[in-house]
């Protein structure tokens, strides 16, 4: 018997998308949405899920930087070892690959000794990434061909309809 770690293929690793939406994000959103969609790496749907998100107790308006990151928290969660999350936010991607070890050791404080926003989901995310560190978050261009970015932006919207009815 070896201690080998078993072999990692892409016929075994499962593609995540996420998705926030948050519409008239510059004037204030009073509720936004969020989608995730699991696919194979043939893009079979293996799950999909959809929520509203409405703003905090003590805030008036919700963003789409934190629908975002509700998406990328729901992923997390719902992640495999080896899995891949996608997600179309720039700062949600390189806040988990580059910029929170950093603010982490900074006491949760950014470059400019300012406090990060949104600390209470960095903390979230930075928790589910140390339980899961196989997993890894990757950018794709939003709004292009790729089937899952799609279905996670559509999901998330469907969100936003069905709290409104």
């Amino acid at each position: 018997m070896t201690n080998q770690e078993p072999t990692i293929t892409n016929e075994t690793v499962r593609h995540i998308f996420t998705d926030g939406a948050a519409p008239d994000n510059q004037n204030g959103c009073t509720l936004g949405g969020i989608g995730v969609a699991v696919l194979t790496p043939t893009n079979q749907v293996i799950s999909q899920f959809k929520e509203a998100v409405r703003p905090e107790e003590h805030e008036i308006f919700t963003t789409n930087n934190r629908c975002e990151m509700l998406a990328l928290i729901k992923a997390l969660k719902v992640a495999q070892p080896n899995d891949v999350i996608h997600s179309d936010n720039e700062l949600t991607v390189r806040g988990y690959n580059e910029w929170s070890p950093k603010w982490k050791i900074n006491g949760w404080r950014k470059a400019n000794k300012k406090p990060v926003v949104n600390k209470d989901l960095w903390l979230i995310i930075d928790a589910l990434k140390e339980a899961k560190p196989t997993v890894v978050v990757k950018w794709v261009r939003g709004h292009s061909d790729c089937y899952g970015n799609i279905l996670a932006d559509q999901l998330a919207n469907e969100a936003l309809l069905l709290a409104t009815h």
